[in-house]
């Protein structure tokens, strides 16, 4: 679940049947459901930082999709050979300032981060967990004002510059 921080608030959440559904944070109801986007469960839902439109989503499939959610159609899908979504809380992430994506893999615990414009595979960072990753977050720490922290099956955190 994820709720923007622009006006209306959406809020918008990530279903064991593959689909994405939007909500009216005001009233309750409804406003947008898309149905099987993954195979599998979505493991996590994430507005792109400063949009009520795009939708970062990560799936059993082992694939992260970026979701229009104005018209219901996927912008991007992002995957790499060696990426591997293991469980149904396993968590993808934007950059702060959106031009990002990473995820980590389940079954090596690399960090794999992608371009949000044109989905090419910019980074794998690896060798610091020892098991599958399970999480994954975007802040603006760091020396370069953007820093990632992954934290993996066995509860180690890797703060990566």
């Amino acid at each position: 679940m994820d709720v923007s921080g622009e006006k209306n608030c959406p809020i918008v959440t990530g279903h064991l049947d593959g689909g994405v559904r939007c909500w009216d944070a005001r009233t309750g109801d409804r406003a947008l459901d898309i149905p099987a986007l993954h195979e599998g469960g979505v493991t996590s839902v994430q507005w792109k930082p400063g949009s009520i439109h795009e939708v970062l989503t990560n799936g059993r499939d082992s694939t992260l999709k970026i979701v229009d959610a104005r018209n219901n159609s996927v912008v991007l899908t992002f995957r790499d050979r060696d990426f591997c979504t293991l469980t149904n809380h396993a968590s993808s992430s934007y950059s702060p300032d959106g031009i990002h994506v990473a995820g980590g893999s389940g079954d090596n615990g690399d960090l794999f981060v992608w371009n949000a414009s044109n989905g090419e595979l910019e980074k794998r960072l690896s060798g610091l967990h020892k098991s599958g990753s399970m999480g994954v977050a975007w802040g603006r720490g760091g020396s370069n004002g953007q820093q990632v922290a992954s934290i993996d099956k066995s509860g180690m955190l890797v703060l990566w510059a």
